[in-house]
């Protein structure tokens, strides 16, 4: 009788401290996803999207053809970006108060991923008659942008709001191009099927290092791994 009591007594024991454990699991696991250990891979697709009955599937808002000119003069193409996660935002280099924040927060994302192969910046003035390509190469020299891996980018006014406004969804231009100016502290991160993923202020840096976990989390949702 009385080994048969022990027995139910470590059996109530250790029945305790196993519960005690799953209970612990959801502590534990969001303590490690705010500290960057573990991602979610169920980022959210944002924008207009609709159900296609000849192909059988949805079909989401994407980034649209582009060709704008880098720091070094060269044109970057929407096809230039295929297979690649990218993270995008406005900016201009003359910027008296938000920029500077958002760019150097910036900086934060760009350090930890500017060594991989699948996964690029795309910063592009709302200023192009004032940021020229020679501006725009000082600027990422002093950035620490690595040209081809970070592009500063400029080229027709109206094409950069027009991406600004339709294709990364930040903007609403009321007045005419001539005059409008758009000017947004959001980052906007895009998949390699130039999908909107996330939406991020780029001048608080909590959102900095948000941005940096779902990059993470996109690059395993892309690769598996």
């Amino acid at each position: 009788m009385k080994a048969t009591s022990g027995a139910r007594f470590n059996m109530k024991k250790y029945g305790f401290f196993i519960a005690i454990g799953i209970l612990a699991i959801p502590v534990i696991w969001i303590f490690m996803l705010r500290k960057g250990n573990i991602v979610s891979t169920s980022l959210p697709i944002y924008g207009e999207r609709y159900f296609d009955t000849k192909i059988g599937d949805t079909v989401y808002h994407t980034i649209s053809d582009f060709a704008f000119i880098d720091q070094e003069g060269d044109t970057l193409k929407k096809a230039d970006m295929q297979g690649k996660i990218f993270v995008a935002n406005f900016f201009f280099t003359h910027c008296p108060d938000i920029c500077p924040t958002m760019m150097s927060n910036l900086q934060y994302v760009y350090n930890k991923y500017k060594e991989s192969p699948d996964i690029r910046f795309l910063s592009m003035t709302v200023d192009p008659k004032r940021d020229s390509i020679s501006v725009l190469e000082r600027y990422g020299y002093n950035l620490g942008a690595k040209p081809k891996q970070w592009y500063l980018l400029t080229g027709p006014k109206p094409m950069l709001y027009s991406a600004a406004e339709y294709d990364y969804l930040l903007a609403t231009v009321e007045t005419p191009i001539e005059t409008a100016f758009i000017h947004s502290d959001m980052v906007v991160l895009v998949d390699t099927q130039f999908r909107i993923r996330g939406f991020y202020k780029g001048t608080d840096f909590n959102e900095m290092r948000r941005l940096s976990d779902d990059v993470k989390a996109l690059v395993v949702e892309t690769n598996g791994k």
